[in-house]
């Protein structure tokens, strides 16, 4: 039982019978790597008056999770490629359910900083392989529904995981780390039913890097990069400033913000649960025009009438847009990229990625000491329609 399942045809060879227990391992690994940040984040103020820590440093109880990625991503990737998948998600989940619950012991500041980057490094092993396993477990024509799935349940876990943590760190701050042991159950059940989906052979290591960049420069793989920054430059945007709208200008609750943010949730999740029957209408590039436009008027509006319904809206409509993005991504990487690259390649994405997420609150707060809140969603609103209009050339020019 140690060696495990196997896909000895190489990925895409399992029969629906057999992939549907390793798949939904996949998405319940996806589900743990956004828990890191998800489930943590009520907690932060507790945690702060706890270990006496100022309102400067708590930020980083989220960044020494996060930051592991931008450095250990390509190395995972490298390594999921060359060795195989399945070891490296096994070790990545028991990595960050014992990281993550240690967390709980923690004496001081230092030590939960230090217990959750080791959390980060396991997260770095997890979340290239959530999208590289789907990919290699399905054909194309069930590939992107797969996808859209993987985003409707991340959705959901993201509106329910701070619930939960807010109700433990109610309790206590510690209580917050104690669900992360539950993910030492999945390492188990991936260790028994997850085959390996490598490609078959070995790979030529020599021209492993050179093969890999040859494959970052192909056009759709470049199209898949250049959507993932500007998705999270725009996501990233919103959802940190968006509170700050809503809270400064319009004087309104956390409880109201929440639900406003819940409002984009609800739109993601209509377009990601249809993405498979949508991608059959249109080419790729036309409908992420589409979704970037959404995206764009979305947060135009949002600038333009400061008015809370018109933010609930637009945030809907902001959600609508996402939801389409993000799997049809995903697997415009997945599917352009030669199985025996594709975790070199989606890590590189995951890079980039981090990238935007620490691009855009740097920016932003640059922008704010010359020019109002609002204005900020006005120009990320014509960046979503500039990214658009780029999207609608590309379509052209094919």
């Amino acid at each position: 039982m140690s060696a495990g399942p196997t896909a000895a045809d190489g990925p895409q060879q399992l029969k629906p019978a057999a992939w549907r227990v390793p798949l939904a391992i996949a998405f319940a690994a996806s589900v743990a790597s956004v828990s890191g940040v998800s489930l943590i984040y009520p907690a932060l103020p507790v945690i702060a008056r706890d270990l006496d820590v100022g309102e400067s440093q708590i930020g980083l109880v989220i960044a020494a999770y996060t930051l592991p990625a931008i450095v250990l991503a390509p190395l995972f990737g490298m390594i999921a490629d060359i060795k195989g998948r399945r070891w490296l998600l096994i070790i990545g989940l028991a990595i960050f359910a014992i990281a993550g619950a240690a967390a709980a012991l923690a004496p001081s500041f230092g030590w939960l900083l230090a217990l959750r980057a080791m959390q980060g490094i396991g997260f770095s092993m997890i979340t290239p392989l959530t999208i590289v396993l789907i990919s290699d477990l399905l054909h194309e024509d069930q590939e992107l529904k797969a996808q859209g799935q993987k985003v409707v349940i991340d959705r959901v876990a993201m509106i329910l995981l701070p619930i939960i943590g807010g109700a433990l760190a109610a309790v206590s701050w510690r209580w917050v780390y104690a669900p992360f042991l539950l993910v030492l159950l999945l390492a188990v059940a991936a260790w028994i039913w997850m085959p390996e989906t490598k490609a078959p052979g070995e790979i030529d290591r020599s021209r492993y890097f050179s093969d890999t960049w040859a494959a970052l420069g192909l056009p759709r793989i470049r199209l898949g990069l250049c959507v993932g920054f500007l998705r999270f430059f725009l996501d990233y945007g919103l959802f940190i400033y968006l509170p700050l709208l809503i809270g400064l200008r319009l004087g309104l609750s956390a409880v109201t913000i929440g639900w406003v943010l819940a409002a984009s949730a609800a739109g993601a999740i209509v377009t990601a649960a249809s993405v498979g029957w949508i991608a059959r209408q249109q080419t790729p590039e036309r409908l992420l025009a589409l979704a970037f436009l959404a995206c764009g008027l979305g947060l135009l509006a949002m600038g333009l009438h400061v008015e809370l319904w018109t933010i609930t809206a637009a945030s809907f409509a902001f959600g609508l847009g996402n939801g389409l993005i993000s799997p049809m991504q995903k697997s415009l990487l997945t599917r352009n990229a030669p199985v025996q690259l594709r975790g070199g390649v989606i890590s590189v994405d995951r890079v980039i990625q981090q990238f935007a997420k620490s691009l855009a609150p740097a920016l932003i707060g640059v922008l704010l000491l010359v020019i109002r809140l609002e204005t900020v969603f006005v120009l990320l609103g014509l960046v979503g329609i500039a990214g658009a209009l780029a999207l609608a050339r590309a379509e052209r020019d094919r």
